[in-house]
């Protein structure tokens, strides 16, 4: 019985092949793709559906895909709740908008493209989406529900860049899938949006072989800002990730602390945190290079990152 309903669903994981083309092709039967149970479609008035079937990620390598998809939605939507289910092995999960539709720059849809160069190196001229972030998430099975009222806005007629990243250190071919569900409120019932901003410390990230390395940078906002939420993002080598309050009578504050690049805490905060023009945070990034070569800022597990996510009240 099991395995009649493995066989109906490896017909249904032709569809890389069908719906989507690729920039890089790679060696698989469909018979190797294991079974896996995604997530439900939310009803028709409650929500939509993104759907990346299953992709090849090959033994002793990392892969990292973009595909550009419609998300369905011909009127503005507000997600209250965004719930992504991955297969095994993510890294993260990221779901990028496009600034404008109908730029000649933006990828076509449909096409998986890779990040990684053959070699596994990161391709650095990979165009991605241009506008703004609506979820990411860094665990497998990822929920975020906003409270009653709080929504984010997708205009109508959206497309989004759906970013996956999953790591092979096994003998086999693995596969990645991801399936991410966006839970939608009428806008009647809208109170706040959000908007998710970040900082990264790009320009000063470079840590010396066999050393352990500080890293600080800071955001000062020019007008008066509401905070909802924080969040990190950090590579292996990331061992403790802070926040700092800068300016005003509580300077200095702590206001985040991660020590787990795999799974940082999502830390929602109500009230929201209010900054007044001029004040701001400053992110402090400690990582162990631990290797016997310089690390820098890139894509790759053997690259390095420090990125602070953090969602906005938009006025």
């Amino acid at each position: 019985m099991m395995r009649q309903h493995f066989r109906k669903y490896a017909l249904v994981l032709l569809l890389p092949c069908v719906l989507f083309s690729c920039q890089r092709s790679f060696d698989y039967d469909v018979e190797d793709i294991p079974y896996f149970e995604g997530l439900p479609v939310p009803a028709t008035d409650e929500g939509f559906q993104v759907h990346v079937p299953p992709f090849p990620v090959p033994n002793k390598y990392e892969r990292e895909i973009f595909v550009r998809m419609k998300i369905g939605n011909t009127e503005d939507i507000y997600v209250t709740k965004f719930h992504a289910l991955c297969r095994p092995g993510t890294h993260h999960l990221i779901a990028y908008g496009y600034e404008d539709e109908n730029d000649a720059a933006n990828p076509p849809l449909g096409v998986m493209r890779d990040q990684n160069l053959p070699d596994g190196r990161g391709n650095f001229s990979l165009t991605m989406g241009s506008g703004a972030l609506y979820c990411a998430a860094q665990t497998a099975d990822f929920v975020s529900e906003l409270p009653p009222g709080v929504a984010v806005k997708i205009p109508a007629n959206a497309t989004i860049d759906v970013n996956s990243h999953y790591f092979n250190f096994t003998g086999e071919t693995l596969f990645g899938e991801v399936f991410l569900n966006l839970h939608t409120i009428p806008e009647s019932e809208v109170t706040e949006l959000l908007v998710i901003n970040d900082i990264n410390n790009e320009d000063d990230l470079i840590l010396p072989a066999n050393k352990t390395t500080e890293i600080e940078y800071q955001k000062v906002f020019d007008e008066t800002t509401d905070i909802r939420q924080m969040f990190s993002h950090m590579h292996k080598r990331g061992v403790l990730f802070e926040v700092f309050k800068i300016g005003g009578t509580n300077d200095g504050e702590l206001l985040y602390g991660a020590m787990d690049y795999q799974h940082p805490p999502y830390q929602f905060f109500n009230p929201p945190l209010r900054f007044e023009a001029g004040e701001g945070m400053r992110t402090k990034v400690r990582y162990i290079n631990e290797s016997n070569r310089e690390i820098r800022y890139g894509v790759t597990s053997e690259d390095e990152m420090g990125i602070l996510f953090f969602s906005k009240v938009e006025r």
